[in-house]
């Protein structure tokens, strides 16, 4: 077997790392380009240039916070309120180092699928609070705040997992 395959083979395992990590909540983006930097590096830049490793870095940074960004337009969108935007940010990050925490007990498969669990039900569950104890809102306008949370963390996952395929067909050229 040709030394590149084994190189592309042994650098993808890092944007599937990131692409765990996004999953979980983590900025798995910036997981992922290590690998495509360790690529370039690896081959002197013959198959990407520094510009293009730039580029993509840069591109890393704009949809983690596009990432973010859609998720509390999606809280706004349903009705909730700034404060929630910013519950829903801290609860889902609680909920996912809390449960991932928990989960470790049962090793990495358990703390990466309760870390992923977590995250969701940390948003929703402080989305929720906030708006129905908070703010003294019906709870089914709670429900719908909260749910706006869900909503706009699986769009932010789909579209950091969708850079992260881009980043893996980089090193691959597909």
């Amino acid at each position: 077997m040709e030394w590149s395959v084994l190189l592309k083979v042994f650098v993808t395992f890092l944007p599937f790392i990131g692409a765990l990590a996004v999953v979980v909540g983590l900025p798995g983006t910036f997981i992922a380009w290590l690998g495509l930097a360790l690529y370039a590096v690896s081959t002197r830049f013959a198959h990407v240039s520094g510009w293009a490793l730039l580029g993509t870095f840069f591109g890393c940074a704009f949809f983690e916070l596009a990432d973010n960004l859609i998720s509390g337009l999606m809280v706004k969108k349903f009705g909730a309120s700034k404060g929630s935007m910013v519950m829903a940010w801290v609860g889902g990050i609680l909920g996912a180092v809390l449960s991932g925490f928990l989960g470790g007990m049962l090793g990495f498969i358990g703390s990466a699928f309760l870390g992923f669990i977590g995250a969701f039900l940390g948003s929703y569950t402080s989305v929720y609070w906030w708006e129905r104890y908070r703010l003294n809102r019906t709870s089914s306008e709670a429900k719908k705040a909260a749910f706006g949370t869900v909503v706009g963390r699986l769009m932010g996952i789909a579209l950091k997992l969708a850079w992260i395929i881009w980043l893996i067909s980089l090193i691959w050229r597909l």
